[in-house]
This record gives structure tokens, C-alpha cells and sequence, in this order.
């Protein structure tokens, strides 16, 4: 249950911030990047918990963005990068804190 309320806590603040992205790259795009963070941030807290063994995060990764691939019709969309593993989730969330930071 604490999972639960903590993935979506945390796919509702990815959601906001795809958001506060549409600008800058159309808002089905900026709601699928915000959609994938949010996921990435929830499963690296599930992990961190000890909730999730870090040998499953590339699994439970490509499932979660899977999901959110299933809900979408950019899933084809070659500008959209998506998420596959634990390593692009980082990478995704380092690109966010510093698009944050600079102000974008």
C-alpha cells in the first residue's frame, strides 16, 4: 500500500513537471518525459527502501514505461526518448535537475 501511494505521489509530480516543460517540447511530449521521470523517481524510492532489489530496477523500468507506452499514441514517435533501463532513469533524472536549475 505504501508503494502504491508513493508511486503515485510520485507519477503526479512527474506529471507537473512535464507540465511546466510543454513549452519547450509540446505538451504530449512534455507529459510523457514528466510521465517517465515521475516513474524513475518512484522506483529508485521503492529501490532505495529496499522494497525493490536493485537487480530487478531495468525490469520494473521497461514494464512501468511499458505501461505508460500502452496509454499514448507517441509510443511511435521517433523524437520521443524513452526510458529502458535503471541507467537511463538516472540519466533522465540528472538532465531534469539541471534543466530545473537552469531555469527551463
Amino acid at each position: 500500500m505504501k508503494t502504491t501511494i508513493l508511486a503515485i505521489i510520485f507519477l503526479l509530480i512527474g506529471g507537473m513537471i512535464g507540465a511546466l516543460l510543454g513549452v519547450r517540447f509540446g505538451a504530449e511530449g512534455a507529459l510523457v518525459a514528466g510521465s517517465q521521470a515521475g516513474a524513475c523517481l518512484a522506483l529508485q524510492t521503492v529501490r532505495d527502501m529496499g522494497i525493490l532489489p536493485s537487480g530487478q530496477m531495468d525490469a520494473a523500468v521497461r514494464d512501468t514505461v511499458g505501461k505508460i507506452k500502452t496509454r499514448t499514441p507517441l509510443a511511435s514517435d521517433p523524437n520521443i526518448s524513452w526510458v529502458d533501463s535503471e541507467v537511463d532513469c538516472v540519466q533522465t533524472i540528472v538532465k531534469m535537475g539541471r534543466d530545473t536549475q537552469a531555469g527551463r
